[in-house]
């Protein structure tokens, strides 16, 4: 009944979390009243996120490479300022931008990409080796924060990775009052999650 192009639109938006079918229609009708250029602009800006961002290798934080750029690394993990001491450990990137907004934390990231779940079986797909080989690597780091939200899947991955991460010398702490217990840390205030982030314990 509906185009191609249209069926096609629909049901790829519809792949994106948050997004069903129904949002999916409401969504390309509502881009349907616009005028080509209006279309084109949100073409275009899907085009750039191919063509010109890309992932940190070493905490898979995002950032946009310039013309001809050849950097592998996010301007976080670039920066000299940020105290290398330290390896706050997020389950995704919204996270580390709600602690970033905080103001509170100078130091390194690492974007897990999600949570243990026994449920769902993902846990094949998280960043750990990756943050274990980084902190081999990497002698100076004195303290690892696990920064994930007071949550059952959240406690599990924390109590996962104080074991996997038990035998190198660094601190492990986590975020401490402040953040209530089934908070989501992307979701919390910035005074809030602040709080968090100086009680760590």
């Amino acid at each position: 009944m509906l185009p191609y192009s249209l069926t096609r639109f629909i049901e790829l938006f519809s792949k994106i979390p948050g997004i069903g079918p129904r949002q999916a229609h409401r969504i390309a009708f509502w881009l349907l009243r616009h005028d080509k250029n209006f279309l084109y602009s949100y073409g275009f800006a899907i085009r750039d996120l191919a063509d010109k961002i890309h992932v940190c290798r070493q905490c898979f934080f995002v950032f946009e490479t310039t013309s001809g750029g050849s950097e592998t690394l996010c301007t976080i993990c670039r920066n000299p300022s940020r105290d290398q001491t330290r390896i706050a450990v997020v389950e995704k990137e919204t996270d580390l931008i709600s602690i970033e907004k905080t103001k509170q934390y100078a130091g390194l990231y690492h974007v897990l990409g999600g949570l243990f779940s026994p449920i769902e079986g993902n846990n094949h797909d998280l960043k750990v080796q990756e943050l274990a080989n980084r902190i081999r690597e990497n002698p100076q780091t004195q303290e690892i924060i696990l920064a994930f939200s007071h949550t059952a899947e959240g406690d599990l991955t924390a109590m996962e990775l104080e074991r996997i991460l038990k035998p190198f010398p660094a601190h492990i702490t986590r975020l401490g009052l402040g953040l209530p217990r089934g908070a989501d840390v992307e979701f919390a205030d910035e005074d809030t999650l602040g709080n968090a982030l100086q009680s760590r314990r």
